[in-house]
């Protein structure tokens, strides 16, 4: 685990845009079997036939929906660079580095709100993962392997927010050996970031409780207001406060969480 260090012109990019990279091993992309899926798994009203020199615009639940393939790996190893922040994806980096090919997914609404946006990108990016080419997928500012992706977006077919490929829940360690965590995504939704610092919890439940935060806050459009507490449980009362970011470059809502 890594601290990232972000500018604020990264951090820019996930207030703004829906915006991920699919990580492919060479570039041929199974087109037909993406429709495909998009049809039969998520009931999306598409066609093969909009595919044009490698890319495809669809308009779905007044969406459009921006698919581009590129012959060559994302620049600059940005890709590589941001797997070192992924917690859920062992040798993250290694595997990355593999990608010869990258097609780019954007999701563009002036009506939908920022959840249909999230729930249409995982959509389309889960379509395009179940592919025998496909390594996993850059979202800034980490990467997700391909099986994980496929099995947080199944929560979707039960009703679900797939929270945990919507919101990156960043850890890392301090030196006095505590563990720091914080969410990058938030903002598109139109909520804070939120950090823990210097906690005594483990990883595992860290991890959990940051997730479980997210969802409460995206799915029941709640906000974290600095003075009050938040809990889980009628004990836990986990105070407030805001102040400039431990690792963004913003201010953040920091919650008083120090469980061992």
């Amino acid at each position: 685990m890594s601290n990232e260090q972000n500018t604020q012109e990264q951090h820019e990019k996930i207030i703004k845009n829906m915006l991920g990279f699919v990580l492919l091993k060479d570039a041929n992309l199974d087109w037909p079997r993406f429709f495909k899926e998009l049809r039969e798994k998520w009931h999306l009203d598409v066609s093969d036939d909009e595919v044009k020199d490698g890319s495809v615009v669809l308009r779905i639940n007044d969406m459009l929906v921006a698919c581009s393939l590129m012959p060559s790996p994302v620049p600059d190893h940005e890709a590589e660079n941001n797997a070192k922040n992924s917690v859920m994806w062992t040798n993250a980096a290694e595997e990355v580095a593999k990608h010869q090919a990258h097609c780019m997914i954007a999701i563009m609404s002036k009506n939908g709100t920022p959840t249909d946006q999230a729930k249409l990108f995982a959509k389309v990016a889960a379509s395009m993962l179940i592919l025998k080419n496909a390594i996993g997928i850059y979202k800034f500012p980490t990467c997700y392997p391909c099986d994980f992706y496929l099995k947080t977006a199944e929560v979707m077919q039960h009703g679900e927010f797939p929270t945990p490929i919507a919101v990156h829940v960043g850890m890392y360690l301090t030196e006095g050996g505590k563990m720091n965590a914080y969410t990058t995504g938030m903002q598109f939704f139109g909520k804070d970031e939120f950090e823990v610092v210097g906690t005594l919890a483990q990883p595992g439940y860290l991890y959990s409780f940051m997730i479980s935060v997210a969802e409460y806050l995206i799915t029941e459009d709640e906000t974290l207001r600095p003075g009050e507490t938040i809990g889980f449980t009628e004990e836990q009362k986990l105070p407030l406060t805001k102040s400039p970011g431990a690792a963004l470059p913003i201010e953040t809502i920091k919650i008083g969480l120090m469980q061992g």
